[in-house]
């Protein structure tokens, strides 16, 4: 006569725990060491130009935009780039804000992502217009129509309201940012 109600409670038991397991620990993907391994590197992920004096406001929206800690998703780069929350910091030199990585993480199943990396920049290229000259991206941030050999020297996103950014591919890094590091063939 115990034998189904240990069944039932069984069941119940393993049901709770393959809930808990999903809502606070399952991956969006298996992890991807090399990936982790640049990104431990500190390699360069975004840079924004533009006049000295107003990038401080433009550090400022950006910090605002990001929050206490600053992560973002490159929800249009190749795998396993949207797969990853990328923890970055910011450093401004001279006319350029920099947008450094300082580690990956596994995105969870469950829970509100990071925002993402393009729709981040695009918001703050509209906030502050005049101010901001170019936006460059790192190559591995979007994945275009000819796969990662298409922008060798990284992206430049212009500003617009479509839906679809406009990102212009380029075959060398700007010669204002400084050395990069690359992922593969990536930034």
């Amino acid at each position: 006569m115990e034998g189904p109600l240990f069944v039932i409670k069984s069941w119940a038991l393993a049901a709770l725990g393959l809930w808990f397991y999903r809502r606070f620990f399952e991956r969006v993907a298996k992890p991807e060491p090399e990936f982790e391994a640049w990104a431990r590197k500190g390699p360069l992920l975004a840079a924004v130009r533009g006049t000295d004096m107003a990038l401080a406001q433009v550090e400022a929206a950006l910090l605002a935009m990001l929050g206490k800690q600053p992560r973002v998703v490159a929800t249009l780069g190749g795998w396993p780039w949207p797969n990853y929350a990328l923890s970055v910091r910011l450093v401004r030199r001279a006319s350029v804000l920099e947008v450094w990585v300082t580690r990956a993480e596994l995105l969870r199943s469950h829970g509100a992502p990071p925002p993402s990396l393009i729709d981040t920049l695009r918001k703050l290229a509209k906030q502050h217009p005049g101010v901001i000259d170019e936006i460059w991206l790192c190559t591995g941030t979007f994945y275009g129509k000819g796969g990662p050999e298409q922008a060798t020297g990284g992206w430049l996103l212009e500003a617009g309201d479509e839906p679809r950014p406009r990102l212009i591919a380029r075959q060398a890094s700007p010669a204002w940012l400084p050395k990069l590091l690359p992922f593969g063939s990536e930034c």
